[in-house]
């Protein structure tokens, strides 16, 4: 299988390039070489290349950018899938589009996961931006897979596992205050591209959800990473109001795999191990670059 991917430099797309690049062919251009918001570029990549799949791993993320630059939100969010979609319909082959908890409003009473028919609500730019990316994917491919996940860290790029470490190295004499009353759970982008690879090897199609069993908040997962890693720093709790910066944001952002599990392709394991093993992989090397 041919598989072209997109943002293969960032958290997701790295270990996605890893994953896959063990059972497929994969193929990585930089967003110099294939710039998903040209429509131009990308018919041109999709007829140079012939994928099987296209896995779009690009997206705007930073909340304040989402809501100052709605036409670069526009561009990349909504725009980007749209032309890889009605590209890969064109060329008759597989669309990958990864998603998020925020096409939903978090208002659901926890521990209550929100289930992949649950009726979509965003509250924030950043997440109407998401919701719009896969209606644009449905409503111009027939052989797509949505996955929405959430939380994710990994040794590539930047997250919130990263951020930490990086507080507690640094002696940062601020406390970081985190929020204790949102609550999902946090995913390794190495184990989600093995869900990825496993939806891909069974022809799955449709929209998942694919996160780790589980959940926490945002505070107690900051204090299990230091705790594993023996570190000290300063952490506050604090409500997501107090911190959101005027966005609003999903209190309830966990996710059920019930699709993934209903068809046997389901994958996930518990957060408390998945970052375990990762934090005894990397964690020497979370330091060091910390530091």
């Amino acid at each position: 299988m041919k598989i072209l991917i997109l943002g293969a430099t960032g958290g997701l797309g790295s270990d996605c390039r890893k994953v896959l690049g063990q059972e497929h062919e994969v193929i990585c251009p930089g967003k110099e070489e294939v710039d998903v918001v040209s429509w131009d570029v990308v018919i041109e990549a999709f007829d140079t290349i012939s994928p099987d799949v296209v896995l779009n791993c690009v997206g705007l993320t930073d909340l304040d950018t989402c809501e100052t630059d709605p036409f670069a939100l526009r561009k990349i969010n909504v725009e980007g899938p749209r032309n890889l979609a009605q590209s890969s319909a064109r060329f008759e082959c597989k669309i990958v589009h990864v998603s998020c908890a925020h096409v939903f409003d978090g208002r659901k009473a926890m521990p209550q996961p929100y289930f992949e028919d649950d009726a979509p609500n965003p509250l924030s730019a950043y997440g109407k931006s998401k919701l719009e990316s896969e209606t644009a994917v449905r409503g111009n491919s027939p052989n797509y897979i949505i996955i929405r996940s959430n939380w994710l860290y990994g040794i590539h790029g930047d997250n919130f596992v990263k951020s930490v470490v990086r507080h507690a190295v640094r002696g940062v004499s601020a406390p970081m205050q985190l929020p204790d009353d949102q609550f999902g759970a946090p995913t390794w982008n190495h184990r989600l591209a093995l869900q990825i690879r496993e939806l891909l090897n069974k022809d799955g199609r449709g929209s998942y959800h694919a996160t780790s069993y589980g959940y926490c908040s945002l505070y107690e997962l900051a204090q299990y990473v230091l705790g594993k890693l023996r570190l000290k720093a300063a952490i506050e709790a604090c409500s997501l109001s107090a911190l959101s910066n005027g966005h609003l944001l999903p209190v309830n952002c966990v996710l059920e795999n019930r699709l993934s599990k209903k068809q046997g392709v389901n994958v996930m394991v518990n957060w408390e191990k998945d970052l375990d093993t990762f934090l005894e992989q990397f964690g020497d090397q979370l330091i060091k670059e910390a530091e």
